[in-house]
């Protein structure tokens, strides 16, 4: 799956609306917004797809853990 920019900028939008409502513990809302933007983050990264040219022929990397 490729990375998407919309997708991503659409999650962190999602994570500020809802860390916006918390009005009784701010440290707990930046926490949780840390979190939620991290996972997103880290979840175009295992989606990204690397193509690379070698010595004997092009090469594909589909899976990052």
């Amino acid at each position: 799956m490729p990375t998407s920019e919309d997708r991503l900028k659409e999650k962190i939008i999602q994570v500020m609306d809802q860390c916006s409502a918390e009005i009784d513990n701010p440290q707990q809302s930046k926490e949780k917004f840390a979190e939620a933007v991290a996972k997103a983050v880290i979840f175009e990264i295992k989606n990204i797809t690397i193509t690379a040219t070698a010595p004997n022929g092009a090469v594909t990397i589909i899976n990052i853990t």
